[in-house]
């Protein structure tokens, strides 16, 4: 158990439960929220993504890694203008903030936030840029386990608890 009680940590097994995981958190987030992933190549950064999706009801085979055009927006209703968007951004080519600029990033990202979940991959490599609001999510390979830390920053310290207790109900996973 941690000494910050804020902050959970669960072990995953398979990508389903990394997914069931995100989906849970995607079903927290309100419209301005800002999810950032970090961890290694292959530790499970668009597989959370994915679970987001189904947890704002958008299907999962939508969902494809940004890389080499930075930002991918999913709608749960394409045809509704005012519907909820997943904001999807890959940091990891990111050179700077003339980048982040060149997807609309101004600030902490306020423009992009608005209306959406805003879903960062990397986001260690512009961390900077994310304001003081956002849920870091830190996915770290463990033998044929993932560790998935979840560290509120800002407003999110205030959904933990209800976080938890919605977590506590998916089986099986344990708290590290």
């Amino acid at each position: 158990m941690n000494s910050d009680n804020s902050i959970i940590q669960l072990v995953s097994y398979s990508v389903e439960q990394t997914m069931a995981i995100a989906e849970t958190v995607a079903k927290a987030a309100t419209p301005g929220d800002l999810v950032g992933l970090i961890g290694e190549l292959g530790a499970g950064k668009t597989q959370f993504v994915r679970g987001m999706a189904v947890g704002l009801g958008i299907s999962p085979r939508r969902v494809s890694s940004p890389t080499f055009v930075f930002l991918q927006e999913y709608s749960v209703n394409q045809d509704d203008p005012t519907a909820l968007v997943l904001a999807h951004i890959d940091a990891y080519r990111l050179a700077g903030k003339d980048d982040l600029q060149s997807i609309g990033w101004e600030g902490d990202g306020q423009e992009l936030r608005n209306g959406a979940v805003l879903a960062v991959e990397w986001a260690d490599r512009i961390e900077d840029s994310l304001g003081v609001d956002w849920l870091k999510v830190t996915l770290d390979h463990a033998d044929a386990s993932r560790i998935i830390t979840l560290s509120p920053l800002g407003n999110w310290r205030d959904r933990m608890t209800n976080l938890r207790r919605n977590l506590d109900q998916l089986a099986p996973y344990k708290e590290a």
